[in-house]
């Protein structure tokens, strides 16, 4: 572990050189992967046309959508928010592609057993009990099925209030944020951990150099909730400011969005 700087070394030693090798190699990209990335790497697995896929928390169907178009897939979209099931009815109507859309969570599908060749997850985990939720992604998939799962994850730099205040806020369960908790029940319920690809802070990259979202703007937004004197403990509120804040802990490694692939044994 470092020993605590002295003042004169700061001032007179690390700050007096503006250490212009390391700005200029910071100011090159890293070539980060953006979101798109997801449906290349879901690609590379290989699924095949007629098989089925199950998309566990669809909410608007856009990734089944394109899933189905792009692979020539059979598909069910479930999702446990009603406004969300009212949402992907309608987008798969206006797409003019058959998928199944029902009101359920990963948690009691109301699928037979061994039915799935693929299950797509993305930003669900964290909402629920993931003991159960792997037990029945597990139920469901046949022998040799493959489960793709995109999850953010907290790091040990999150610390406990900053974890509490978000989590509370995003309506998160606490432990299903922890890699070895996901992975641990994952395995618990049959599923082989076929691949785990951290991401870290690389979409939140790509959407900067491509100038599809502003850190800063969030940034701006909160400091203005704060010094309007907004009442940060309205749920409505706290959820918009945790929504603002959620980009900026992958930046800094707070948060470390994952994707997993597991495969069925059973």
């Amino acid at each position: 572990m470092n020993s605590r700087i002295s003042v004169e070394e700061l001032y007179g030693e690390v700050w007096a050189d503006d250490s212009p090798a390391l700005t200029a190699e910071l100011e090159q990209s890293l070539n980060p992967r953006g979101t798109n990335w997801l449906f290349e790497a879901f690609a590379e697995l290989g699924p095949r046309p007629g098989q089925l896929l199950v998309d566990v928390g669809a909410r608007d169907a856009a990734h089944t959508i394109r899933l189905v178009r792009e692979h020539g897939l059979r598909a069910i979209a479930l999702d446990p928010v009603k406004l969300h099931v009212e949402l992907a009815r309608r987008a798969v109507a206006e797409a003019g592609v058959e998928v199944d859309v029902l009101e359920a969570g990963i948690e009691a599908m109301p699928l037979g057993d061994d039915v799935a060749d693929w299950i797509w997850c993305r930003d669900v985990l964290v909402h629920v009990d993931v003991e159960r939720g792997f037990a029945e992604c597990a139920r469901i998939l046949r022998p040799g099925g493959q489960m793709f799962t995109y999850v953010t994850c907290s790091t040990e730099t999150l610390e406990p209030r900053e974890a509490s205040r978000l989590f509370d806020a995003l309506a998160i369960v606490p432990e299903s944020t922890q890699p070895d908790v996901i992975e641990s029940c994952a395995a618990d319920a049959g599923l082989t951990l076929v691949s785990k690809t951290e991401l870290g802070g690389e979409w939140r990259e790509r959407m900067l150099e491509d100038g599809t979202w502003s850190a800063g703007d969030d940034l701006l937004q909160l400091s203005r909730l704060r010094r309007r004197g907004t009442d940060l403990g309205s749920p409505r509120v706290a959820a918009y400011a945790a929504a603002r804040i959620w980009g900026v802990y992958q930046l800094l490694g707070k948060t470390c969005p994952t994707v997993y692939v597991w495969t069925s044994s059973a």
